[in-house]
């Protein structure tokens, strides 16, 4: 039997399995999340090197391969793999951006693109043997359009916009209020609180758009048109790779949650773009790629097994 690891991280968390190869689940981590374009290279190490101590002692052998999703690889480098090979967790060791593993939990190990939306937003391209290639996802303080750190932070500023008497009123108010639990004088000293502020604290307002809207709010109708917009033409720069129909797999916060958002980004993406909103975490895709690289198939049995038990897990959390 060989046991795997799969590593899925983005900017708010970390979600770790080690598995088996019939889809078994020996144990699941969630953790802060690891990207190094947030928390600097030094710290986005340490935290991966935490998680793999506490998980690679629970298999029963040494395991035989870890694939780490992780977003911030592609403008920062593999970093990840020069501090873990090292620590001989594994016998095969490889790591990516998240967007290889957005694709392989809907599509298998395939071409085709990934659109990550989530605390961050990007679309990936992937076709064997090329270069893995990137659209958006500049990082949050140039473009991450339609992302959750982009529609919170929306949120917030109409919220403050309207307080101050800059624009009409908007139901985001009193939705920021509650879930701040502070009056507007102490926003700011949240917001920008250097350990509990920050970018996944402003993404964590994100769904104040989407309850906002359903009340018929003018401001958060324009946010949430906006970020689909954005996010379709993601697709619109995909498709000069791809003759014909091309699947692109949409994973993340976002659509996992809002199907309104799903369907509004579908309707403004490109006309031969395939937009499969994956009904399988990024985890599961990580663990597609896991069982690639040591010859393994992830075949209908590993992923039923493996969805089932992962359920589970996220009842138990």
């Amino acid at each position: 039997m060989r046991y795997l690891v799969a590593i899925d991280s983005g900017g708010t968390k970390t979600d770790t399995v080690l598995f088996d190869e019939t889809g078994h689940i020996l144990c699941r981590d969630l953790s802060p999340g690891a990207n190094g374009m947030d928390i600097g290279k030094s710290e986005a190490v340490r935290r991966i090197l935490a998680v793999l101590d506490r998980v690679t002692v629970q298999a029963p052998e040494k395991v035989s391969a870890i694939y780490g999703g992780i977003a911030g690889v592609m403008p920062l480098g593999d970093f990840y793999s020069e501090a873990v090979l090292p620590q001989n967790y594994a016998s095969s060791v490889r790591f990516d951006d998240d967007g290889p593993s957005i694709i392989s939990a809907a599509i298998g190990h395939q071409d085709g693109c990934g659109m990550v939306v989530g605390t961050g937003c990007s679309c990936f391209i992937r076709i064997e043997g090329q270069p893995l290639r990137k659209v958006g996802g500049k990082g949050y303080l140039i473009d991450t359009g339609g992302s959750g750190f982009e529609l919170g932070r929306d949120a917030l500023m109409m919220a403050f916009r309207a307080t101050d008497g800059r624009c009409p009123d908007t139901a985001l108010v009193e939705l920021v209020e509650a879930q701040m639990g502070v009056p507007v004088e102490r926003w700011m000293e949240k917001i920008y609180d250097p350990v509990k502020g920050g970018r996944p604290f402003i993404a964590s307002f994100a769904h104040n758009v989407f309850k906002a809207r359903a009340m018929g709010d003018w401001a958060a109708g324009e946010i949430f048109d906006r970020g689909a917009h954005l996010l379709g033409d993601l697709t619109h720069a995909a498709a000069k790779w791809f003759d014909g129909e091309f699947p692109v797999a949409m994973n993340g916060g976002l659509v996992m949650n809002f199907p309104e958002y799903t369907e509004a980004i579908r309707k403004a993406s490109h006309p031969r773009a395939r937009m499969i909103p994956s009904a399988a975490p990024p985890v599961y895709g990580a663990a597609v790629e896991a069982m690639w690289d040591v010859g393994l198939e992830a075949d209908d049995a590993f992923r039923q097994h493996f969805l089932a038990e992962y359920a589970a897990t996220e009842k138990k959390a």
